[in-house]
């Protein structure tokens, strides 16, 4: 045997024996690493393994208020709230199909602690279902105050569709759980009201375009008495509002307008005072559907993009027909000034006044005072 041959001899087998061990070995798994979504803009990425594409997004907010009251409530409080939304995007035949999951909770306020479900709801295309904002609701309001005299925030079990019709024109129409005043879950009879047998109709036109924004809505519903003997009567309510960009003074100024009446369905407003409205109020032997309007308007000014004032207001008045007649008025003056000193990050102060009279329950009546400080960091 030459050199030569002991030389290849050794080659072979070190490569032979080199494959076998390399058999032996574990075989790594590919790594399927997180990837940018730029379908949906910015902040998505696709759940790995999957097409969908999800974006995390909310905030901490830490706020201090003082409000004037008698010795028997508590003026200052200082509390915190989190917030944290999942919305979840991925493109099929029939369009879009996307789900939103927004949990919030507060500590302070005389509470140890919550964690609530907020929203939850998909669409697909126009097409939404789920527990969301309904529709009828038309708010165009300040950032911490804002007259706060429009239809109300108001979320509902419902289905519904949005329709594009063009130029910026969408018309939604669907239908929702009832609510109301005395049925604390809005869904099932409680506290001796009788249950609903039809769902409530919401409805809303809204137009967007470069120098603002228009909405008219509305909704029809039952009037669920605390007796299940009387027959429900049909409660609704309608509104309508805008906000039209003031860039002629400056960029990022703006102007709200929001009005609404409502007749029986007093749940589904963001006003007035539970303890005295009701639906209806018995006038002798049968009941009659009580009425609440509001109006507000409020004003916002950019000094820069990170530097703004707001002055808002808002009157309103409940008329209650019943034979004892808790009929009142009420309105909200208020002003506040708000900073971004970082990006994400605000800082806003505030000053609220509200007047509330009676006229019949005067001992009722309420004149308060309310500062606030607020701290939020969004991300």
């Amino acid at each position: 045997m030459n050199i030569k041959s002991l030389i290849l001899g050794s080659a072979a087998a070190l490569v032979a024996g080199g494959a076998a061990q390399a058999a032996d070995l574990p075989v790594a798994e590919p790594v399927d690493y997180v990837k940018v979504c730029d379908a949906y803009g910015a902040g998505y990425f696709f759940i790995p393994g999957t097409d969908t594409c999800l974006k995390i997004s909310g905030y901490a907010r830490t706020e201090a208020t003082f409000n004037e009251g008698d010795r028997a409530t508590q003026k200052f409080d200082l509390w915190a709230r989190g917030q944290v939304n999942f919305e979840a995007k991925e493109e099929t035949e029939f369009g879009t199909l996307s789900s939103h999951v927004r949990f919030e909770g507060d500590v302070g306020k005389g509470e140890d602690g919550n964690i609530d479900l907020k929203r939850a709801y998909m669409t697909l295309g126009g097409f939404y279902a789920g527990y969301l904002t309904t529709a009828g609701i038309v708010d165009y309001a300040g950032d911490m105050y804002g007259g706060d005299y429009d239809l109300g925030d108001t979320e509902a079990g419902q289905i519904g569709y949005n329709m594009a019709l063009g130029n910026g024109v969408t018309a939604t129409l669907g239908i929702a759980n009832n609510k109301h005043l005395g049925d604390v879950n809005g869904i099932l009879p409680g506290n001796g009201f009788a249950g609903q047998t039809l769902p409530t109709l919401v409805a809303r036109l809204k137009v967007d375009q470069a120098w603002g924004s228009v909405s008219v809505g509305g909704l029809v519903s039952q009037a669920r008495y605390d007796s299940a003997i009387y027959d429900n009567e049909v409660a609704y309510s309608v509104a309508a509002g805008g906000l039209f960009n003031l860039d002629m003074l400056s960029e990022g100024s703006n102007l709200a307008l929001n009005g609404f009446y409502t007749k029986g369905a007093m749940a589904w407003n963001g006003v007035g005072n539970s303890t005295y409205m009701s639906d209806a109020s018995m006038d002798g032997t049968d009941y009659e559907l009580n009425e609440l309007y509001g109006v507000s308007a409020s004003l916002k000014y950019a000094f820069a993009d990170n530097l703004w004032a707001i002055v808002a207001g808002g009157y309103g008045e409940y008329d209650d027909k019943g034979t004892t007649d808790y009929d009142y008025d009420f309105y909200t003056v208020s002003g506040e000034v708000g900073y971004k000193p970082v990006k994400n990050l605000k800082i806003i102060a505030g000053i609220q006044y509200t007047d509330r009279d009676f006229d019949y329950a005067t001992s009722a009546d309420t004149e308060v005072w309310e500062g606030k400080l607020r701290l939020q960091r969004d991300f």
